[in-house]
């Protein structure tokens, strides 16, 4: 049983990237275990996950366990959370297999079970764009909400994710893969955008309540 650690402090939302995990070696087989945590430039919170990580051991389904504490933005009550989310690989062309989370959540009494990338903070639980609605929530914004530039929609993220072949190649960043990570960057990005202005227009919402 392998122990690694490795922190993440980014400036966006709070997410989980599959690519992240493979750059810091937690899917490289066994039981790794680590935390992320994230800082938000606006006001200094801080907020943070613990998991574990399970890849190619005998008996075990692949997955990633995540541990954490949920506070309720309304009530401020606490909740401790602690539940597993299903990887799944698919082969590569050149050899290998790539790993993808496979959503948990269910939208409308449905289950989701998507193929993603990328989780998000989704109320309590992490889950993909799709059940977070990420990007309807932008295409309602306009002016200074949008200085960010074009919003970069869902399809075209899956359609530059799928494009992704192979990540390196004699040990340097493909220009698709790279092509990808800057598109998913500016995304997190619209998305602090978009929270911050929602988050003033509820506050004087309050203001006049």
């Amino acid at each position: 049983m392998k122990k690694i650690m490795a922190k993440q402090e980014a400036e966006w939302s709070n997410s989980l990237s599959i690519f992240w995990l493979k750059k810091h070696g937690y899917l490289d087989g066994g039981w790794r275990y680590g935390g992320i945590k994230w800082t938000y430039g606006l006001s200094g919170n801080e907020s943070s996950i613990g998991f574990t990580v399970v890849t190619k051991v005998e008996g075990e389904e692949d997955h990633i366990r995540l541990q954490y504490t949920y506070t309720d933005k309304w009530s401020g009550k606490k909740e401790s959370l602690d539940y597993k989310i299903r990887l799944t690989t698919t082969p590569c062309n050149y050899g290998g297999v790539r790993y993808w989370f496979v959503c948990p959540l269910s939208k409308n009494g449905q289950y989701c079970g998507r193929r993603v990338g990328v989780l998000y903070s989704i109320g309590k639980y992490f889950g993909c764009r799709h059940c977070g609605e990420l990007t309807y929530a932008s295409r309602n914004l306009s002016g200074y909400q949008k200085a960010g530039g074009r919003v970069i929609s869902i399809p075209e993220l899956e359609r530059l994710e799928k494009e992704v072949k192979r990540q390196y190649y004699a040990g340097k960043m493909t220009r698709k893969y790279k092509r990808f990570l800057q598109k998913n960057q500016k995304s997190y990005m619209q998305l602090i955008t978009i929270t911050t202005a929602l988050n003033k227009r509820l506050n004087r919402s309050k203001k006049f309540a």
